[in-house]
């Protein structure tokens, strides 16, 4: 959501500069001394109002004008053996703030509608975050329509503890992002650093979400309503939700859907830097966890539905104070009962409540962990 003070710069011409005032969809943007009116939707953060940097200089910016001057400025000729000398300042490195935590890579995708009240016709910005204390060159792709290749949407670098648009998401093509990636190198500057592996990772998204008003939420990093997308988080990429319980569908031999061994935390540090856990939320609904139940009968996505609820509680076992809701929905109850009773069961000091009737209904659990 772009805000008064936000550095921008244009989506689909050379410019830009600081918003000085928003007038409905319309921003005013102070493009040299001049107050250009643009489109909101048009325009992309470059460096949100409040974020300037703290360097001993003045806070510069690519300046696309002067950059094309300068391609076409005539070279210097032997009879200018003696220039005048210009007192440029030395651009000087930027300062890295590095946080306690972020020598762990912890990368995400967010969508923010552009105009929440209206999901069924809304766009969406899509803005990569890098909370770690490297730089990414990263590239965000997108599956061509024949599944034979990728679309690159966008590829660029991104600031260590920074966020990034990469896309404006029209609302007629959301279709075109149900299966999206992002690749990306870590590195740091002009210092030693530990080196981690390049990775690809895609995901799957389940475009009914985008449609939901309750999968839209502040968190971790948006104070304004998004829905996040974990791709790597303390270093380890995110499975892919959808496609385990595709795989537990085709080999219900099987049976259960494996946990992963989570890494031991050294005593005296938290389990999770932030002060805010982002609330998990997970629709049990088995359209939303399988693409077909042909071959299932309903005792296999009773089992399927339970297996993903532990999977889930394990992997926040230790994260106190984390809310998971789990969304069952009323129907006959069946689902509800034995979510309940699972959880009662396997984890009696979490706390159970029904979770936001004006957001769920009668159809979720909350749970709080408390140890």
């Amino acid at each position: 959501m772009i805000k008064v003070g936000d550095t921008v710069r244009y989506l689909n011409a050379v410019g830009g500069g600081v918003v000085k005032k928003i007038e409905g969809k319309v921003a005013y943007v102070d493009d040299d001394g001049f107050e250009t009116p643009i489109l909101v939707n048009e325009l992309v953060v470059v460096l949100p109002a409040g974020h300037e940097k703290k360097t001993g200089g003045p806070n510069l910016f690519f300046d696309q004008k002067a950059f094309d001057a300068a391609k076409n400025r005539p070279s210097q000729t032997s009879s200018q053996t003696n220039p005048t000398p210009i007192n440029t300042p030395t651009p000087q490195p930027e300062k890295v703030v590095e946080t306690g935590y972020g020598d762990k890579l912890n990368i995400s995708l967010a969508f923010e509608p552009i105009s929440i009240r209206d999901l069924s016709k809304s766009d969406f910005n899509a803005i990569l975050v890098n909370d770690s204390n490297y730089f990414l060159f990263f590239s965000f792709l997108r599956r061509n329509a024949d599944e034979r290749g990728w679309h690159t949407v966008y590829a660029g670098e991104v600031a260590p503890n920074e966020l990034i648009d990469v896309a404006v998401i029209r609302h007629g093509e959301l279709n075109d992002y149900e299966k999206i990636a992002v690749q990306y190198l870590a590195y740091k500057k002009e210092k030693e650093f530990e080196m981690k592996p390049a990775a690809t990772i895609s995901r799957r998204l389940d475009l009914s979400k985008f449609f939901k008003l309750h999968c839209f939420r502040p968190g971790v990093y948006f104070e304004s309503p998004v829905m996040e997308i974990p791709f790597v988080k303390d270093d380890r990429a995110q499975a892919d939700m959808t496609s385990l319980v595709s795989d537990y569908a085709a080999t219900l031999a099987s049976a259960r859907i494996k946990d992963t061994p989570a890494k031991k935390q050294p005593r005296g540090k938290e389990m999770n830097p932030h002060k805010l856990l982002p609330l998990i939320e997970l629709d049990l609904h088995i359209d939303s966890l399988v693409d077909t139940t042909a071959g299932m009968e309903n005792k296999d996505m009773l089992q399927l539905q339970l297996d993903t609820v532990r999977k889930i509680m394990k992997e926040n076992s230790k994260r106190k104070g984390q809310k998971i809701v789990f969304i069952h929905g009323k129907g006959d109850g069946v689902l509800r009962k034995a979510v309940r009773d699972l959880l009662k069961k396997e984890y009696p000091a979490c706390e159970l409540q029904d979770a936001s009737f004006q957001e769920y209904g009668f159809g979720a659990t909350l749970v709080t962990i408390h140890s």
